[in-house]
């Protein structure tokens, strides 16, 4: 027998993923081309959003399946991911080469340039090789039957449970304290791998009040737009210390495949004024969005953000549908899709429309949260 959860938070789960999976569906024919870059961005998303829902509910799906479909969206994330990352630096170096560059720095951008885009055109094989092998093994497919099943079941179940807004806390709170556990490392510039740690964070606790978002009304929507601020802001400067990370190793492979073709390193000066003026250029961007971030950041703690959202998911927003519906939530489990527990003579229908929801009186007190994660781990892209 599997882990029982209850009903609501998988007929609401289920309902997330399954919309998560359309999302690469209608993505995969266009990143297949490689013509317009938008769809490997779009994919890319898609199934980070997909990954954070099936961790989220995991629960709620056989588990043997649900590791093997968890490692093949993983796969599309990285292929994307490793595709994603050079259309952003061409992008870039696009942009800066037609920006009234100074001619004695072209050739080293050009090089650059061509190694990028190189590199892009073997990315473009494994965002090929990963979509043909996720249809052949039908993943999506698969997946797709299992959600749907799942959602066939939701017949006379009332979603907007006390269980479901107890799910809403612990998961975003939970998301919420590992994102604020490097909050200590900010106030210095160089903490580069912290600083990235918590851009993964904050894409993390980012996705998941985007999940929970239409159970409190229009409420988190502000929280949506705040986190993607910081995230842009934090992912620019990650980028830019990739950039300052890479372009030394990248003089010094240049320099050995120079030499190895003309005997001599003496063609590598025209390429060096260009590649120290992006190196240049990239701390001087770097400082800039850091003092932005850290601007930001100072902002949102005056304002108390991150209490005022505790404070927003602590409750229901309809608290006396929601008490009405407690005794008689209906027990899930994953592996047989049976009711283990049905206390209810008579369900309600299902909530279809939260903006007809009205404001909760008082808050449910939720149970405290799981401990804070160690905030040196980072997940890998």
């Amino acid at each position: 027998m599997g882990k029982k959860i209850k009903k609501s938070i998988c007929i609401f789960g289920a309902d997330y993923i399954l919309e998560q999976v359309h999302q690469v569906e209608e993505q995969q024919e266009g990143a297949l081309l490689g013509k317009d870059i938008e769809y490997i961005h779009q994919i890319r998303v898609a199934s980070r959003r997909l990954r954070n829902g099936l961790a989220c509910f995991l629960d709620c799906l056989p588990k043997k399946k649900a590791k093997v479909w968890q490692t093949e969206v993983k796969k599309i994330t990285r292929a994307m991911g490793d595709a994603r990352d050079l259309d952003i630096q061409i992008e870039l170096l696009d942009r800066l080469y037609e920006d009234n560059l100074d001619p004695k720095y072209k050739p080293g951008y050009r090089r650059l340039l061509l190694r990028l885009k190189q590199q892009r055109t073997k990315a473009q094989a494994k965002v090929n090789k990963t979509i043909t092998a996720l249809e052949k093994n039908e993943t999506l497919i698969n997946l797709q039957s299992q959600l749907e099943k799942i959602i066939g079941s939701a017949r006379d179940t009332y979603l907007y449970t006390p269980s479901l807004y107890q799910k809403a806390f612990s998961s975003i709170n939970e998301n919420l304290e590992t994102f604020l556990s490097y909050e200590k490392y900010i106030s210095n510039p160089e903490n580069v791998k912290e600083l990235h740690a918590m851009r993964i964070a904050g894409k993390k606790l980012r996705y998941t009040i985007e999940i929970f978002a239409p159970i409190y009304n229009q409420a988190l929507l502000p929280y949506i737009e705040l986190m993607k601020d910081i995230q842009d802001q934090l992912g620019e400067i990650h980028d830019d210390d990739v950039w300052i990370s890479w372009l030394p190793q990248f003089v010094e492979k240049e320099q050995a495949r120079i030499e190895d073709y003309f005997g001599n390193t003496g063609p590598l000066k025209r390429l060096l004024p260009g590649i120290n003026h992006l190196i240049d250029d990239r701390k001087t961007a770097r400082n800039q969005t850091y003092q932005s971030f850290m601007a930001t950041w100072e902002s949102l703690l005056l304002e108390k953000a991150w209490e005022n959202l505790r404070e927003i998911i602590k409750a229901p927003i309809n608290i006396e549908a929601a008490l009405e519906h407690l005794a008689e939530e209906k027990y899930f489990d994953a592996e047989t899709f049976e009711d283990e527990i049905d206390t209810s003579e008579e369900s309600q229908p299902m909530e279809t429309d939260v903006n007809l929801v009205d404001s909760p009186d008082e808050p449910i007190q939720p149970a405290d949260s799981e401990q804070t994660p160690d905030p040196t781990q980072q997940e890998s892209t």
